[in-house]
């Protein structure tokens, strides 16, 4: 090696060494600055931490996430696949996409679960609809308590679409009741 590669290899080596030290100097720095924690008031109790989500609300996102990809699909009489859903056959597929059993039919599905009130339906339960008193309709219900009722279902004229079910007469005059299939009750 000639004399001058030699000396531009020592300089640059002591300009990492260099910069390895700033940067460690620099992390070493920066862990004394942060603020120490205020002592709380005897008998306070801390906020909490959110912790991880529960595993029932990752398979509720799991199933609306299946449910809102078949978005646009055709309707299919007695469809379970995405060549076409018929409704329940829609609610059945996304809840098997989950990893979860369901039962084929509308009728079959309004027994599974538990009955939970129109205004707590949460992502991930099914909403049944009714023009006498057999369930003949099931949707998935994709809103949050507190927010406009929403629900992808198969509709035999559109296919698998997303409906906001208050605003809709048709939906609204049918609307019976809701079941949680996730968790328990």
């Amino acid at each position: 090696m000639s004399t001058r590669r030699a000396g531009a290899a020592a300089r640059a080596g002591r300009g990492g060494l260099a910069a390895g030290v700033l940067v460690v100097a620099l992390l070493l720095a920066g862990c004394g600055s942060a603020p120490a924690p205020r002592p709380r008031a005897p008998g306070t109790v801390p906020e909490p931490v959110p912790g991880p989500a529960s595993l029932d609300d990752l398979l509720a996102a799991r199933v609306v996430g299946v449910a809102r990809s078949l978005l646009d699909a055709p309707y299919r009489n007695a469809g379970a696949d995405p060549r076409g859903f018929d409704c329940s056959g829609l609610t059945h597929y996304v809840f098997a996409a989950a990893g979860l059993a369901l039962p084929r039919t509308a009728a079959e599905q309004a027994r599974v679960g538990y009955w939970v009130a129109l205004d707590e339906l949460a992502a991930g339960d099914l909403v049944f609809f009714a023009k006498q008193r057999k369930p003949n309709h099931v949707g998935l219900v994709v809103s949050a308590p507190g927010e406009p009722l929403r629900m992808i279902h198969a509709s035999t004229s559109r296919g698998v679409v997303e409906t906001e079910v208050l605003r809709d007469p048709y939906w609204l005059e049918r609307l019976r009741f809701g079941r949680r299939v996730l968790g328990g009750g």
